[in-house]
């Protein structure tokens, strides 16, 4: 969103939903492990009692076999079809819709994987459910304690330092006109970083009313919507400053692609060919 989380709260995150963007084998060990690494997650927010670990190891299995079938292919559908659009410039509207349809497979990752995870919920006692809600509010108040030690500048920095490195992983070496759209875009998510908390304080308030109702037969149902609603970013209280936020975004975003040089598009392409036939080999496995 914009705001680095740290590791417990990535690794709340990573929990949450499945959206493995890596390259080479390593995405293929990753996505195959993850059997073993989603409880690792689970693990450091909460202690799950033996039967409760293999009822949700069993459900996870069953999640995960329907996220290989069902997902993976689309995803793989849409790396292509956006390597087919990058052949030219994108445009705004190109840009907007690959943001949505990738938010989409986010989505419907989350869907999947509600299923184990209310399972699991349902499972808990009163002192789990206390010690998991508790454990998400000190990850997002870590978040923000380290936040408020900084300045505007540092965050800044921090921020683009951060991006910078992220885009060169992505096109290689950034020339200084990029390094300047990228310092453009730290400074919207610093600005938009007050939002960014509401949706994470939100969820949590949401959450917890959730883990009170979580023996009601619509449990899986709303645990789903309000995954799914905190991966896509959503909040209806400040919906309006989050889709401004965006538009921003996709606009440079747009201004970024067009500056690729045509080394930059190539090595861009390598990475989504990369990563499109490991995840082919994943659907075939």
């Amino acid at each position: 969103m914009g705001v680095k989380m740290p590791r417990s709260l990535t690794r709340f995150a990573a929990g949450a939903f499945i959206m493995l963007i890596l390259a080479g084998c390593v995405m293929r060990l990753g996505y195959n492990t993850l059997n073993y690494w989603i409880p690792y997650y689970l693990s450091g927010y909460v202690s799950l009692t033996s039967s409760q670990e293999r009822v949700f190891d069993t459900e996870l299995d069953k999640a995960l076999a329907v996220h290989r079938r069902q997902e993976l292919p689309r995803l793989h559908r849409q790396i292509l079809a956006l390597q087919s659009d990058l052949e030219m410039p994108l445009t705004f509207s190109q840009v907007r819709g690959y943001h949505f349809s990738f938010t989409a497979l986010g989505q419907d990752s989350v869907a999947v994987l509600a299923k184990p995870l209310a399972a699991t919920l349902k499972l808990l006692d009163e002192l789990q459910i206390a010690q998991l809600s508790n454990s998400i509010q000190s990850a997002i108040d870590e978040v923000k304690q380290e936040r408020e030690i900084l300045t505007t500048k540092q965050k800044l920095s921090k921020r683009a330092s951060d991006l910078q490195e992220t885009a060169a992983d992505w096109v290689g070496p950034l020339n200084s006109r990029q390094n300047m759209l990228l310092k453009e875009l730290a400074g919207y998510q610093v600005e938009m970083e007050p939002e960014f908390f509401t949706v994470w304080d939100q969820f949590l308030q949401n959450w917890r009313l959730l883990m009170k109702n979580r023996n009601s037969p619509d449990f899986e149902t709303e645990l789903s919507r309000e995954l799914q609603r905190l991966v896509a970013l959503e909040n209806d209280d400040i919906q309006a400053e989050l889709n401004f936020y965006l538009n921003r975004r996709f606009d440079l975003f747009r201004r970024f692609n067009h500056s690729l040089t045509d080394t930059q598009r190539r090595f861009l392409d390598s990475r989504l060919t990369s990563i499109r036939k490991d995840v082919a080999v994943l659907i075939s496995e």
